[in-house]
């Protein structure tokens, strides 16, 4: 599948599957926070387990998304 395809797919789903939408989002909203506390000059013990704890959560939800295209492309 070419990029153009895949990002496509991608758009698609963001605009029509409630599950993949709400993933991209949260992931977007993981990212944030995980930046805001990276940027931080010393961040205190309890930023530096939350930004572990986002670290994982990004992940997973990284594979939630990849499960749903590949489920999506494989419908196509």
């Amino acid at each position: 599948m070419s990029l153009a395809t895949l990002e496509s797919l991608k758009q698609h789903l963001f605009q029509t599957h409630a599950e993949y939408r709400s993933l991209v989002r949260e992931h977007q909203r993981a990212d944030a926070r995980l930046q805001e506390i990276l940027a931080l000059p010393h961040p205190r013990p309890d930023e530096l387990e939350e930004s572990a704890l986002l670290k994982r959560r990004k992940l997973y939800l990284k594979d939630r998304m990849e499960e749903i295209l590949r489920q999506a492309r494989a419908a196509v």
